[in-house]
């Protein structure tokens, strides 16, 4: 019955972006099924969370602060969607936001992180923080690039609704963190130079688009 609901949620979300946003997804066929990864996205909206949710075909568990959950409807929702819960106190703690999500990949499943950190403020790429590299190299967990376009359009910071402008999500290859030489450091600098160079390509093909 809950695997059915869970089912039933992503469907939802997924013909919602279908239809209000005319939702265009680009590679998924390299998202391998029943392999646990990292998924690295781009960060503008509100809207990115539940988007990638419910286009990727596996459990994908990722962080949302505790006062999303205090709407019964949308705490319901996201957390049926993978959503888990973080306080104020442990946000503002990076050593317990890792050891929620090393718990997680260690036991197989697969997390959803921005590695911008926040929300980007005018929809652009910001330069990304460390910690999925570092939980990459960590656990030997394999990342899976994602952009999407026309989030930032559809529901920036500020506006009560999102727009019906149209999204586009395209996903690269995965990155392997044993494709690397070297100690833990330089496979962490060597990941984050191949995500960084992703992640803008796809920024860079998009805009074009656009």
């Amino acid at each position: 019955m809950r695997r059915a609901f869970y089912s039933f949620v992503k469907i939802m979300f997924r013909s919602f972006f279908r239809l209000y946003n005319r939702l265009e997804v680009r590679g998924l066929d390299n998202i391998p099924r029943g392999a646990a990864m990292i998924v690295a996205s781009n960060h503008a909206s509100y809207i990115d969370p539940p988007l990638i949710g419910g286009v990727f075909p596996g459990r994908l568990r990722y962080l949302a602060k505790e006062s999303l959950f205090r709407s019964p409807l949308l705490g319901f929702l996201i957390r049926t969607l993978g959503a888990v819960p973080v306080t104020r106190e442990d946000s503002q703690r990076a050593g317990a936001v890792m050891k929620i999500l090393l718990g997680l990949l260690k036991s197989g499943e697969s997390v959803l992180l921005f590695p911008e950190g926040s929300r980007s403020p005018d929809g652009r790429i910001k330069p990304l923080e460390a910690g999925v590299v570092y939980l990459a190299v960590k656990t030997g967990v394999p990342v899976l690039p994602v952009y999407i376009g026309g989030s930032f359009r559809s529901w920036p910071r500020g506006q009560a609704l999102p727009r019906p402008s149209k999204l586009t999500m395209t996903i690269s290859p995965l990155i392997y963190t044993d494709d690397g030489a070297g100690n833990e450091r330089e496979k962490r600098d060597s990941l984050m130079k191949i995500l960084e160079s992703e992640l803008k390509a796809m920024e860079d093909e998009a805009a074009n688009v656009h």
